[in-house]
């Protein structure tokens, strides 16, 4: 079983570095230009010392896979908090598992440390484990040949709980490739190494503007969440709120109607009442007007018959008696006109008058 620790690999791999000399040859012209198999990632992990720590051993635990190497968390991670746009320190390989904060974004460093030789390119790949519990990988970009440091894996956990990762559980899968040739054109690598992912994070969050703050480089999740949840606060309130106002107004609705009811029947019943005593009182002075000027107009005629007999009354008591019976005529005339009012009120009064129940009917 061959094994490399990180002080073995970087003796091997001094040969191949790409910056400043010129590069050892490919050890294995023989191996074609592929993704390399297992077998092959042994062989060159033996002769260049291409990642450390390295573990070819096999059984169901083993880091190496047909065509793929794992890799765990390194010792270092990162993140942004809101109002501070420096990367805070949040894991340093001392606990037994990194934490990434629901709906957060946490940069973290790979445990392999890679020394890539000019004919080996590499790409990874979130563990599916991760993948399926909510937590995303910033897509695995392709590591050119010539790369010697540590990988800044960004990890988005898209979920509204924190997520633990443990530093003995793998977190990546990584495949290699065999470029076509050693390349001779194209940017030539850099001569630093990135031992620390610090740089790698302080280096994207540079802004455009050489006067601004740095970028923090959060989640808009939290934000957005928090929106909804004020959002979602008001709208109950509001629904609330009509709720109250929609069942006082059934309330005010049915009260409204049925006092209204109760106000019509009695203010009906308070007419009518009041017209029945009306017509009533009424009836019954125009029944005594009425007798009293048929008496008055008696007593006239009678004694203007006694005038004629005797003849002995002046012209002046003939004239006023005249003048009274004309009166008494006028009266007589509005004495009827009232008598006719009080006919119509009483025929109104008739019709407005509640009926009795049908037997029959279920409705009066």
């Amino acid at each position: 079983m061959f094994q490399l620790n990180d002080s073995a690999a970087l003796a091997l791999a001094e040969p191949f570095k790409m910056s400043g000399q010129t590069p050892a040859a490919d050890p294995f012209p023989r191996i074609r230009s592929a993704l390399l198999s297992a077998d092959h990632i042994i062989k060159y992990v033996q002769k260049t010392g291409m990642i450390a720590p390295f573990n070819g051993g096999g059984g169901e635990k083993s880091p190496l896979k047909a065509a793929s190497y794992e890799c765990k968390i390194g010792s270092e991670a990162f993140v942004y908090k809101k109002g501070i746009n420096h990367p805070q320190k949040i894991y340093d390989g001392s606990q037994e598992y990194l934490t990434i904060p629901a709906n957060s974004i946490v940069f973290v460093e790979s445990e392999i440390y890679f020394r890539l030789p000019p004919f080996i390119a590499v790409r990874f790949n979130l563990q599916i484990n991760h993948v399926h519990r909510g937590l995303l990988l910033g897509t695995g970009p392709l590591v050119d040949p010539g790369f010697w440091g540590r990988l800044c894996i960004p990890l988005h956990n898209l979920t509204n709980q924190d997520y633990h990762i443990s530093k003995d559980d793998g977190l990546i899968w990584i495949e290699f490739t065999k470029t076509s040739s050693s390349p001779t054109h194209g940017r030539p690598p850099s001569n630093t190494d990135f031992p620390n992912i610090k740089k790698f994070i302080e280096k994207a969050a540079k802004p455009i503007f050489e006067d601004a703050a740095p970028i923090e480089i959060l989640s808009s999740i939290p934000d957005m969440v928090s929106e909804a949840n004020a959002k979602a606060q008001i709208a109950a309130d509001l629904a609330q709120k009509s709720e109250k106002s929609a069942k006082s107004l059934r309330n005010w609705s049915v009260g409204g109607i049925i006092v209204g009811a109760l106000s019509a029947v009695g203010l009906t019943a308070t007419v009518a009442g009041l017209s029945w005593q009306y017509y009533d009182d009424n009836q019954t002075d125009i029944g005594g007007i009425k007798d009293k000027t048929t008496n008055l107009e008696k007593s006239i005629d009678q004694h203007i018959r006694d005038v004629d007999r005797y003849g002995s009354t002046p012209i002046e008591a003939r004239a006023s008696l005249y003048v009274l019976r004309g009166t008494v005529e006028q009266q007589q005339g509005k004495i009827k006109k009232l008598s006719d009012q009080v006919a119509e009120l009483k025929a109104e009064l008739d019709r407005i008058k509640p009926k009795p129940c049908d037997t029959k009917q279920t409705v009066c």
